[in-house]
Order: structure tokens, then sequence, then C-alpha cells
């Protein structure tokens, strides 16, 4: 695995919304050049479920969550949120 690709996956997304989570799991399945229906089959887990997720369609359990990040390699981390900018 090339140094870019390996920065571009380790690094960290803040998720503050259901679609945020989504994407950030779209984007980490695609990096690791995974299928929804490989996700699906590792976990256990529905390919149209896989889907709804990462469409944002449907929240699921915690649990469900975290098997598919384990399976993409990645990791759930809680960090202090960082206070919001004023833009004036």
């Amino acid at each position: 695995m090339g140094y870019c690709r390996f920065m571009q996956e380790a690094s960290t997304q803040s998720i503050r919304s259901l679609r945020q989570a989504a994407a950030a799991l779209r984007a980490r399945r695609r990096a690791r050049g995974m299928t929804q229906k490989q996700l699906a089959q590792i976990t256990g887990t529905a390919q149209s479920t896989v889907s709804d997720i990462e469409t944002g369609v449907v929240s699921v359990s915690l649990d469900v969550y975290l098997r598919l990040l384990e399976a993409l390699g990645a990791e759930l981390t809680v960090t202090g949120r960082m206070p919001e900018q004023d833009p004036n």
C-alpha cells in the first residue's frame, strides 16, 4: 500500500450526524476496494442493509456499525467536541 493511500485511510473524520457516518463508512469501504456485497458477507449483514446504512436511510445499532468498521480496518474514537468557530 502506498504512503498516500495509507495516510488517506488513517485520517480521522468528525461525525456529527447519521449522514456523515454513512458517508464515512461508504468512503472507507471504497478506499479498501470492497463492494457492499463483500462487506455484507464478511460481517453477516445483508447487502441491502449495508446500502441502507450508506445512504442514511436507516440507523443501526452500535454493534452493527462497529462490526462494519472492524471489517474495514477502522475504529470508533470519541473525543471532546471542538468549539465551533465564529465566522465573523
